[in-house]
Formats: C-alpha cells, sequence, structure tokens
C-alpha cells in the first residue's frame, strides 16, 4: 500500500467523504484526489499513518461521472434488491473470502425466510453472503418466494450444480437465473483464489444450467497477476452461449487477513483496458464511459439504487459476432440531452428518459426488438438472455477502498442470520468491525 501525503500541493480535492482505518477500522476523513491527472482515494489514521489507493486513471473520465451521479441519481432510494443469508455454511474454502463459514453452521427456517422476504418492498433475492446450496430445503425457499412473486437468484459456486438432478430440482422450483462464480479457463486460477482444482466441476455445472435453459451470470473475481488474461476469454466464451445473460468482472477485494494480497488489487476502470485490447477497440473505454452516464440517467429514471463504482455495457450478439450498445444508441447525443436535463435543473423522470433514449436509437436498433426493451420496462430485471450479454465491472466495498458517499446508495441490502441492512457495504465495514472488537475480548 503506497503512503503518500494527503496535503501534497499537486492533489486537486474532488470530493471528501469519510472511510475507515484499515488496520484499526476507525473511522477517518476521507478524499478522493485528482493527483497528476490519475484519480486516488487517500485518508489518514493519526495512529497507522496515510492510506491510498488507485481509484480511476482518467481523472477528466472520473470526474465528469462523478458530477453527474451525485446531481441526477437521488441519495437513499428505497431498496428493493436484497441479499438472503441463510446460513454460515460452505463446502470449499476460497482463500480470498472474508466470511466465516463452517461445515456445520447455521441455518434459517422456511418460515424465517418467509417473514423477512414476504411483504414490504422486497422485490429481487438472491441467496447469497453464504453458500445456499448446502441448505436441504432451498429448492422450496425458492419455489415459495417465486409464488410470492419475488424475482429469485442464487450466487454459488456451482459445486452442487455439477449434480444435474440437484440443478433440475431448482429449475423445478422456478429460479429466475443462477449467478455462477466463474474465474477462468485455469486450474491455477481457482488453486490460488479458490483453493482447489475446480474448472471441471464449474463447466460440469455450466452444462447442466445450458441444458436446462437457466439465465446464468458468471461471477468473475479478478486479481492482479492471477487472472486478468481471463477477461477476454471468458468474454469470447459467454458470447457464444446464449443462456449465459451476463458478466460480472468483481474485482480483488482485501479484508485485512493478509497485507501481502494488496498487490493483488485492481479496480474497475482498470479492466476497461483489458476489454479495449482484447477487442481491438470494438468495446472502448470511451464508449463505456458514455454508457455509464445513460445508465445513471436510468437508475433515476426508474428509481434504482447502484453503486457509482459499478461500469456497465451492453453487446447484442449475431451470427457474425457481436455489436457494441453504441452501434445501436448515439450515445453521444444522448448524453449531450442528459446533460442539459441537468444543468436546467430538471428531474429525470421515466418519460423524459425514454423520449431521449428513443430520439437517440439508430438504425441497427431494431436488433434489441422485443426482448432487450421488455427487459428496460422490467427495470432491468433478468429475463432470457437472447442476443442480449451484459458486462459489468464492479468492485466491493473493503475497509482500503470504503466511500460513505457511495456506500449510502448500494444496489443491495442483506437480510438473514441476525442481519438487516440496506446498504451491502455498510453491511460489510460493520461486521468486520465487530469481527475485530470479539478478536481483542
Amino acid at each position: 500500500m503506497v503512503q503518500v501525503s494527503i496535503e501534497s500541493s499537486n492533489n486537486n480535492i474532488l470530493r471528501k467523504t469519510h472511510s475507515f482505518c484499515p488496520v484499526c477500522m476507525k473511522q477517518v476523513d476521507a478524499f478522493i484526489v485528482d493527483r497528476n491527472n490519475t484519480v486516488y482515494l487517500e485518508k489518514k489514521c493519526n495512529q497507522h499513518g496515510n492510506f491510498s489507493i488507485l481509484i480511476c486513471e482518467d481523472a477528466k473520465e472520473y470526474s465528469q461521472l462523478q458530477d453527474f451521479y451525485f446531481n441526477i441519481v437521488p441519495q437513499k432510494l428505497p431498496q428493493v434488491e436484497y441479499y438472503l443469508h441463510i446460513t454460515n455454511r460452505c463446502n470449499i474454502s476460497c482463500p480470498v473470502c472474508f466470511l466465516d463459514f463452517s461445515e456445520n453452521g447455521r441455518e434459517l427456517s422456511l418460515d424465517s425466510v418467509q417473514k423477512l422476504v414476504l411483504g414490504g418492498g422486497v422485490k429481487r433475492v438472491t441467496f447469497s453472503h453464504s453458500e445456499a446450496t448446502t441448505c436441504e430445503n432451498l429448492p422450496e425457499m425458492v419455489k415459495v418466494l417465486r409464488r410470492s412473486g419475488k424475482i429469485v437468484n442464487i450466487h454459488t459456486n456451482g459445486i452442487k450444480l455439477a449434480d444435474s438432478n440437484y440443478a433440475s430440482s431448482l429449475k423445478s422450483a422456478g429460479i429466475h437465473h443462477i449467478s455462477l462464480q466463474f474465474d477462468g479457463f485455469d486450474d491455477k486460477t481457482y488453486i490460488k483464489l479458490r483453493g482447489g482444482e475446480f474448472l471441471n466441476t464449474k463447466l460440469k455445472a455450466l452444462n447442466n444450467l445450458r441444458r436446462l435453459s437457466i439465465p446464468v451470470t458468471l461471477n468473475v473475481t479478478i486479481a492482479r497477476g492471477v487472472n486478468e488474461d481471463q477477461v477476454g476469454a471468458i468474454f469470447d466464451f459467454a458470447l457464444k452461449e446464449k443462456f449465459i445473460k451476463d458478466i460480472s468482472y468483481i474485482t480483488y477485494s482485501n479484508y485485512g487477513r493478509d497485507s501481502v494480497n494488496m498487490d493483488k488489487y485492481i479496480m474497475p476502470s482498470q479492466l476497461l483496458k483489458n476489454i479495449e485490447e482484447h477487442s481491438q477497440g470494438k468495446i472502448s473505454r470511451k464508449a463505456i464511459y458514455l454508457f455509464q452516464k445513460v445508465f445513471f440517467a436510468y437508475c433515476s429514471a426508474f428509481k434504482k439504487r447502484k453503486c457509482f463504482y459499478y461500469y456497465h455495457y451492453l453487446v447484442i450478439r449475431g451470427v457474425n459476432g457481436y455489436t457494441g450498445v453504441d452501434e445501436i444508441l448515439d450515445l453521444e447525443r444522448l448524453c449531450r440531452a442528459l446533460d442539459h436535463l441537468k444543468e436546467d435543473g430538471l428531474r429525470i423522470n421515466r418519460a423524459r428518459f425514454l423520449a431521449i433514449l428513443i430520439g437517440s436509437l439508430r438504425v441497427k436498433s431494431l436488433l434489441l426488438f422485443p426482448s432487450s426493451f421488455a427487459m428496460l420496462f422490467r427495470g432491468g430485471f433478468p429475463g432470457k438472455p437472447g442476443r442480449l450479454l451484459a458486462l459489468t465491472f464492479a468492485t466491493i466495498c473493503d475497509p482500503y477502498k470504503y466511500d460513505a458517499q457511495i456506500a449510502v446508495n448500494c444496489g443491495q441490502g442483506i437480510l438473514g442470520l441476525d442481519t438487516s441492512c440496506e446498504s451491502y457495504g455498510e453491511f460489510l465495514m460493520e461486521d468486520i468491525i465487530k469481527r475485530n472488537r470479539r478478536s481483542k475480548i
């Protein structure tokens, strides 16, 4: 971790926020600064010194996106999407995991799950923050939540999904889609990140999900020096598999277990170079930057919480490859119109957003009909993937990169074992603080 002086004359403070000292977990002031046209989060603990982490290599890009985000995305929107933490069990032990798992942990009952989720404003639940497939009654939980009209997803390492009968039980229960932990096509990667050789098991799980036509998200943890080279390979694979609806590239996070692991740090904006080079410029950083503004406007119009540090892009599958969303939408024209709304102080509601969107369609937009526009009106919730493949480059809060002003609008809350919080990022920090306190007793 680079130690710097926050008071350096070369620093231009873009925003003040608060964070935590990654050593003692005390709340400290933090600054988003432009240092030599590169953006860092910098903070100082009186006891443990200064800390700095690279956020974005392009200060102009970051500054403009930040200005747009904080001006058009309402803060503290009602939370409608939650992680559902039903157990503290797991069937593998990932070296990068920050959770305290055991083979014989607790499990929520079906009645408890119903009380947590049914009613209120919860629209979408994702069984996560644990390995939910270790719970025998998971299929029944999925079935009950589906009957109540909830959109249901499972984050899983995929070990049990390699069993075709188990995968079929989730299909019969009505699961909407599966988020599968998938870090690449080299077992050396899985040994480093997951503690074992799991590639064949995950490929078996994918074969079962393909056969059952269950939409899939590939959740990819990217660590510097471990598997950056897999960004393009995973993209090429997903492009050919129409049951895969999106890829979420999630950058490595550090929770204070081993300071040596800081050399694996990488932020989402740094991954954009990987996909740009792999696509030979067909997916450009500029297009992703412009689409971010469109996505933030969409979140504002549809009242969806979303983290600022989630970069998004869309491609449309074709017979001979793919078409980027910038070939479907005139992104520059669309962003100019959105900037005018922001400058005029006009609220971006659904009618205004859709009018601007339709006015920016290119001829190739016919490729999007009908399924992609149906997804838009559903508020982005998953449907059948079809020709559309979404890309996300994201990160998760940890004590080094936690930014309170961003975490307040986290796209996920969490419910479950002794847990209830509207911001998953805030929950993670509170959980680490509690664990630190217990370790000192």
